[in-house]
């Protein structure tokens, strides 16, 4: 056989071997033994990614059957309990305390102390206020026993700013012979819870001013002797809100 073939010139197929030769050398450049090693680099992660991918897939499956454990244990019905927590929320606010209110014989302003309402979130509904008098201690000055001497006697309350006689209301009606003493003696103070609901006056933070009126109502408390001291006297505030 001749070399080369028939029909095939000598010249091109030297050219095309020569060009063949060139590109076996240049992928040789380009595919060193490092980069080889690279593929096998490519195997080993892909390997590692199935397996990442095949935990993750059971972690979605464990998390999938948690997600329907809880659905089944969080009812419709258990969700609305978590909205009854938002519900008549308490608060409590203190005010300081004055040493002694003396109350008399002969009906009397008297003044009892400030409260002031803070923090009180934008946006609440008012569901109740209500008043809780605390008194420390009673003490009496007039020689015999002492006690209030009437009855429907009232503490009231005002946003300060407002007038004694128009922006108050009743907060705690005191009963007849309550806040007992012995003659000359002290004896323990009581804590009065008041039963009227005061939001309409006590509607969001402020100062809130107490007083048992007489000049404008005429239902200051008095007592049977001159006079019975109220010592250590504290008003709270309580509101419930949602």
């Amino acid at each position: 056989m001749s070399f080369p073939p028939q029909g095939l010139d000598k010249a091109d197929l030297i050219t095309d071997i020569a060009t063949v030769d060139s590109n076996v050398d240049t992928l040789l450049t380009r595919l060193t033994a490092a980069r080889a090693g690279y593929l096998d680099n490519l195997s080993a992660g892909a390997v590692a990614l199935a397996s990442a991918l095949a935990t993750v897939d059971g972690n979605v499956d464990t998390s999938l059957a948690g997600i329907a454990t809880l659905l089944t244990r969080l009812s419709a019905t258990r969700a609305g309990y978590l909205d009854a927590i938002n519900r008549d929320r308490p608060s409590m606010v203190w005010s300081g305390f004055k040493a002694n209110i003396p109350v008399p014989a002969v009906a009397a302003d008297l003044a009892f102390p400030d409260v002031v309402v803070a923090g009180l979130p934008t946006g609440i509904t008012l569901k109740r206020v209500d008043v809780v008098l605390i008194v420390s201690r009673l003490f009496d000055t007039s020689t015999a026993e002492n006690q209030l001497d009437a009855a429907s006697k009232a503490l009231r309350v005002k946003v300060s700013g407002g007038s004694w006689g128009t922006d108050d209301i009743v907060a705690i009606t005191f009963a007849l012979n309550s806040l007992e003493c012995k003659a000359s003696d002290y004896n323990a103070g009581a804590v009065i819870f008041g039963n009227t609901d005061v939001k309409a006056k006590v509607t969001a933070n402020g100062t809130y001013n107490f007083r048992s009126d007489q000049t404008n109502r005429t239902d200051a408390i008095t007592a049977t002797g001159a006079s019975l001291e109220l010592q250590d006297v504290s008003v709270i505030i309580r509101a419930w809100y949602n």
